[in-house]
C-alpha cells in the first residue's frame, strides 16, 4: 500500500462553519451534512491526504436568500465544462481541508429542492462534476469517498475516465429511508439525463433509476453509520453482505463542545463542571428570552431537541399525549390522553424544520406552534420552526435533557445524541442506531448508566422515564442528593469517546484494505 494516498470526499451538502450566514446554512439540511463537515477536521487532524467536493446552493433552503456575492468572493480555483454547462470549482477551508465547492446556480438553486427533475439534474451534474474538477486540476485520487445515492453518477463517470483508473471507490448509506435512497422514474428520458454509459442501465434501473443499489453495485466497499444500520443496510441488500460494513459517526468536539467546558482542560472538578453547565445554559435561556419574550426558569429542567423534522423521527405523535403533564407544576395531576398524570415541572425548548414537500411533518409544526399559546403550556413549551447551526449548537450544550425519538431501525446513527453527550446532557432516545454503542440505560438504585431509553417504544415511556429525570433533577437542586450530577457527568465521560477521530480512523482502516 502507498504510504500517502489521495482521498476525495464527494457528497450533496456540508455544514461549513467557515461560511458566513446564509450560506452556511443554504449548505445543509440534516445530519449528513454535519457529519461532511465534521470528518473534513476529522481527516485534517489525522494527516490524510484528502479533497471535499461539494455543490454550492445559490438560495437557502428556508429564506431563500442569495448566497451568490459570499460565493463571488471566494477564491476560483478552475473552470469546467460539465454536460454542456460551465462551472465553477471555488476554494473553501473546512477544518484544514481544501474543499471545492461546485458552483453552477441554474441548476444547483436549492438544496433538495421539491422539484425532481431538477433534482436529477443536480444529482447528475454532481457525479460529473467531480472527475472534470479533478481532472482539470490534476488530482487523480486513489480514493473516491461517495456519501449517499445522490451521488451515484460519480462512480461510472469516473471508470470511464482512463485518466481515472486504480481508483477505488467507498460508498456510506447514510439513512434507510426512502428520502435518503433517491429513486427517480426510469425511462428513456430520466435516465439519458444521468449521461452515463448505455451499459450502466440495467445498474441503475431497479424498479426505477435507483441510485443508492447502483452505488452499492459499482463500489468497491460499502458502510453504514453504525452497527445496527450496517444490519439493517446488509437484510435491505442480502446480495451484498460481504463488502457492507459499520462504522458508526463520530462529531467534532471542536465544534460541538461548549466554551465553557473547553475552558476547564485538564483542570476538572465537579464544582467547574457544574458551573460550565449553568453558564451554557444560562446562555441557551438568554438567547430563548431575545428571540421570543419568554422568559424560562433557570432552576426548572430543560428538555430540548432541534431536530430535521421527518416522518419517522415522530416528534409530534411521541410527544404530543404527554407535552401538558411533562411541562405541568412538580406534582400537579393533569388530564391527559393517556389519564391522569403528574406534572414533571420541565420546561421545553424545540425547533425542527421540515422539508416543503412533507405535509405530515408540516402539519407537526404547525401544530407545535398553536401549543405554545395553550394556557397550559404557555411560558413552558417553544417551538421555533428553524433548523440551523446557532440553534443546534446552543440547544445541545445549554439544555438538561436531550430527547430524540425516532422509529426503532430507521434512525442510521443519531448524532444529534453524540453532541449532546460530548456535552455531559442526558439522552432520552430510541434503542436504535448508534446510540446503543454508548448509552447505557441509567439505574437510579445503584447510580449506574449514563442515559435512557425508550423502551417499549410509547409516549408513556416517554413520561415514565422523564419522570426518574424530574426526580433526579429536583432531589438534586434540593440538595437530597447527588445522583443527577454523577449521571451528568457519566455521560460527559460516555461523550469523550464519540470525537469524529474515532470514526476516522476506522475509515483510514477501510482505505488500507481498500489499496491493499
Amino acid at each position: 500500500m502507498k504510504d500517502k494516498y489521495t482521498v476525495v470526499f464527494a457528497t450533496p451538502e456540508m455544514m461549513i462553519p467557515e461560511l458566513p450566514e446564509p450560506a452556511c446554512g443554504a449548505n445543509f439540511r440534516g445530519g449528513l451534512g454535519i457529519l461532511a463537515g465534521d470528518v473534513m477536521e476529522g481527516l485534517a487532524k489525522r494527516g490524510v491526504q484528502a479533497i471535499g467536493i461539494v455543490p454550492l446552493y445559490q438560495l437557502h433552503w428556508v429564506t431563500k436568500e442569495d448566497i451568490s456575492a459570499t460565493v463571488s468572493a471566494l477564491p476560483l480555483r478552475c473552470v469546467a465544462e460539465v454536460l454542456g454547462r460551465k462551472i465553477e470549482a471555488k476554494e473553501v477551508n473546512r477544518g484544514g481541508i481544501l474543499v471545492l465547492g461546485i458552483w453552477a446556480p441554474e441548476v444547483f438553486n436549492v438544496l433538495y429542492t421539491p422539484d425532481r427533475w431538477q433534482r436529477l439534474q443536480q444529482e447528475a451534474l454532481l457525479g460529473h462534476a467531480v472527475p472534470a474538477v479533478l481532472k482539470t486540476l490534476g488530482i487523480k485520487p486513489d480514493i473516491v469517498w461517495l456519501n449517499e445515492g445522490h451521488t451515484a453518477v460519480t462512480i461510472p463517470a469516473m471508470k470511464e475516465e482512463a485518466y481515472f483508473a486504480g481508483a477505488k471507490f467507498l460508498f456510506t448509506t447514510h439513512t434507510p429511508v426512502s428520502e435518503g435512497m433517491e429513486k427517480f422514474p426510469g425511462d428513456d428520458w430520466w435516465f439519458n439525463a444521468l449521461g452515463i454509459s448505455e451499459k450502466y442501465r440495467s445498474i441503475f434501473i431497479k424498479g426505477g433509476i435507483d441510485m443508492t443499489n447502483a452505488a452499492i453495485i459499482l463500489s468497491d466497499w460499502v458502510n453504514g453509520v453504525s452497527q445496527e444500520h450496517c444490519e439493517v443496510t446488509q437484510k435491505m441488500f442480502p446480495e451484498f453482505v460481504s463488502k457492507i460494513v459499520g462504522i458508526t459517526n463520530g462529531s467534532s468536539r471542536e465544534l460541538w463542545l461548549s466554551y465553557y467546558l473547553k475552558a476547564l482542560g485538564e483542570r476538572f472538578t465537579l464544582a467547574g463542571f457544574v458551573r460550565a453547565q449553568r453558564a451554557s445554559k444560562k446562555e441557551l435561556l438568554g438567547f430563548i428570552k431575545k428571540r421570543t419574550g419568554i422568559k424560562f426558569d433557570s432552576k426548572k429542567p430543560l428538555l430540548g431537541w432541534v431536530r430535521r423534522m421527518a416522518w419517522y423521527k415522530q416528534q409530534y405523535p411521541m410527544l404530543n399525549p404527554i407535552l401538558r403533564a411533562i411541562c405541568a407544576e412538580k406534582g400537579q395531576i393533569v388530564e391527559t390522553e393517556l389519564g391522569k398524570l403528574e406534572g414533571l415541572g420541565f420546561q421545553v425548548f424545540s425547533a425542527g424544520r421540515a422539508h416543503e414537500s412533507d405535509s405530515t411533518c408540516l402539519g407537526w409544526m404547525g401544530k407545535f406552534q398553536e401549543q405554545m399559546s395553550e394556557p397550559e403550556l404557555s411560558g413552558k413549551f417553544i417551538f421555533i420552526p428553524e433548523y440551523n447551526l446557532e440553534l443546534l449548537k446552543l440547544a445541545a450544550q445549554g439544555c438538561d435533557v436531550w430527547f430524540s425519538c425516532p422509529l426503532p431501525k430507521w434512525e442510521a446513527c443519531g448524532t444529534g445524541d453524540q453532541r449532546a453527550a460530548i456535552n455531559g446532557k442526558i439522552n432520552l432516545t430510541t434503542q436504535a442506531g448508534g446510540a446503543k454503542e454508548y448509552i447505557l440505560e441509567y439505574n437510579p438504585v445503584t447510580g449506574e448508566g449514563n442515559g435512557f431509553f425508550i423502551e417499549p417504544y410509547e409516549p408513556s415511556q416517554v413520561y415514565n422515564k422523564l419522570r426518574i429525570i424530574s426526580d433526579l433533577y429536583y432531589d438534586w437542586m434540593a440538595g437530597k442528593d447527588g445522583r443527577w450530577l454523577e449521571l451528568m457527568r457519566a455521560s460527559f465521560e460516555a461523550g469523550k469517546g464519540l470525537d469524529i477521530l474515532q470514526a476516522t480512523k476506522q475509515y483510514e482502516k477501510i482505505f488500507e484494505n481498500l489499496l491493499g
